[in-house]
């Protein structure tokens, strides 16, 4: 199981919090049993950074942690990384904003600025078109005035336009909704 951590935008300010205050990845108890105390059970390793940037922050660490009480474990993931993707939400979200303004998937992939191939965008925008329902939903109950925007296409400009999606996954999983 993994934890979200707001506010670590960034894989740079993820490095950097890590190194110097790690005790903010801890989290308040453990998510099997509630026992209020973990135990910091070392890290181990993503490839996160598919960017098309000269500098490759890869492999980055994520923290884990252990519950005495029930044995189990659990992990601290910064907002900016998916828990189940190699590519950080900042690619995705200029994917799909590319997507949603009508461009096609092959002009999406030469357009986007990432590793991803066109298969893996398609896969990515058919789960997002797929979940879009109970998503608009969860976010329509956070946020009213997402409620004035009924389409696919307007729904997801506007509420991309007011939050990053890492912050609107984050959101969406920490209501127990499973983010891609």
């Amino acid at each position: 199981m993994a934890f979200i951590l707001p506010g670590i935008l960034s894989l740079l300010q993820h490095l950097d919090t890590l190194q110097k205050e790690p005790e903010t990845y801890r989290p308040k108890g453990c998510p099997v049993c509630s026992h209020a105390i973990v135990w910091c059970h070392g890290c181990y390793t993503r490839k996160a950074d598919r960017r098309d940037m000269d500098e490759v922050l890869d492999p980055v660490p994520i923290p884990r942690f252990f519950c005495p009480s029930c044995r189990s474990s659990c992990s601290t993931l910064p907002e900016c990384i998916p828990p189940r993707s190699w590519y950080p939400w900042e690619v995705r979200q200029i994917i799909f904003l590319l997507l949603l303004a009508g461009n096609s998937i092959g002009k999406t992939v030469a357009l986007g600025g990432s590793r991803a191939c066109r298969q893996t965008v398609q896969r990515w925008w058919r789960r997002f078109q797929e979940c879009s329902p109970v998503y608009s939903f969860h976010l329509r109950a956070h946020f009213p005035r997402l409620g004035r925007y009924a389409g696919f296409t307007d729904f997801w400009k506007n509420c991309l336009d007011s939050f990053s999606l890492s912050t609107v996954m984050r959101l969406l999983h920490e209501e127990g909704l499973c983010v891609p």
